[in-house]
């Protein structure tokens, strides 16, 4: 857990009812001149198994900000919780069983968090994606031998949570985008921590740049060709691993004709090649991932920034 300095506590039910914000003014920063808000986001362990229990809420993490977006306090805890982590959560997020295992039981978290929200009179709690539904869900499914206070308390918290990735996503003209691909666009960096206060601290910062400052159009256009392709390319994709017994012959012939196709730039050509060479040499290739995609894009057009060129360029 994180804090920096406390103000005298309000009741957090007299903020819920603030002016309200709705889709027609997707511009956080004019509330900040009245009102305190924070962003949040959770890590949660999902099943292996499909059709498996709901995801299971193990960390939150969120920044408290005001006018200008300037940060007044951090919070973030693990969660107690005593399930197996299996590989690809543990390599994502960097959490471990230990981590779990020595944290906070959810209502003293949960509790803390809210004397957080209450102390800096925060009106509402910003999220992207779902966070929100996880938290719910969480409550429901896992959480029902909790005290009736606490009950209420995360039910308070959970009014105040709004869900902007649809609401920003239209405002950029954009297929709904993940915080990884908006840090690129936004020139803030490439890397996503999975920490559930790294990552809401990273929300911040991106719906910051939106509201002050806006995304370069040429970033836009990219990242909307970038979706449109990158759907294109793995609907075309048919084969995943090597064929067996496949002929010298044939080797020979598909390996010519990879090169051809490596001459048309076509995302339809890409998914042609990329099939044939997985079904000859067992090489498995993806699409690029968007930073790759803009430095190919920018070297087409003689741009010659790098995403590291930009980043300094916007702090």
């Amino acid at each position: 857990m994180a804090k920096i300095r406390k103000k005298p506590k309000k009741s957090i039910n007299k903020n819920i009812n603030k002016k309200s914000f709705t889709q027609s003014t997707p511009n956080i920063a004019e509330k900040l001149d009245n009102e305190m808000i924070a962003f949040l986001d959770t890590e949660f362990l999902t099943s292996q198994i499909k059709g498996g229990p709901p995801a299971k809420l193990v960390s939150i993490g969120f920044v408290v900000c005001g006018k200008n977006f300037e940060e007044v306090t951090r919070f973030h805890s693990y969660i107690y919780a005593e399930d197996k982590l299996h590989d690809r959560f543990q390599e994502m997020t960097g959490i471990e069983r230990k981590d779990l295992l020595s944290a906070p039981d959810y209502e003293l978290v949960m509790e803390e968090a809210a004397e957080q929200l209450e102390a800096w009179e925060v009106s509402r709690i910003y999220v992207w994606g779902p966070d929100k539904y996880v938290i719910q869900r969480d409550l429901l499914e896992y959480r029902k031998d909790i005290s009736k206070r606490t009950r209420k308390i995360v039910n308070r918290i959970f009014r105040m949570i709004k869900d902007i990735e649809g609401i920003y996503s239209a405002k950029l003209d954009l297929q709904s985008a993940g915080i990884g691909s908006l840090k690129i666009i936004c020139g803030l960096g490439t890397e996503v921590s999975h920490n559930a206060l790294d990552d809401a601290v990273d929300l911040k910062n991106i719906i910051r740049h939106i509201d002050l400052k806006g995304c370069p159009e040429q970033m836009l256009q990219i990242m909307k060709k970038y979706t449109s392709e990158k759907e294109v390319y793995y609907r075309l994709r048919r084969f995943r691993e090597k064929w067996d017994d496949v002929s010298e012959g044939i080797q020979e012939k598909t390996l010519g004709l990879l090169k051809e196709l490596g001459k048309v730039d076509t995302v339809e050509a890409m998914a042609l090649r990329d099939d044939l060479l997985v079904m000859c040499t067992g090489e498995a290739m993806a699409f690029p991932t968007l930073e790759e995609y803009i430095q190919k894009e920018n070297a087409k057009t003689g741009i010659r920034n790098t995403n590291s060129e930009i980043t300094q360029n916007n702090i």
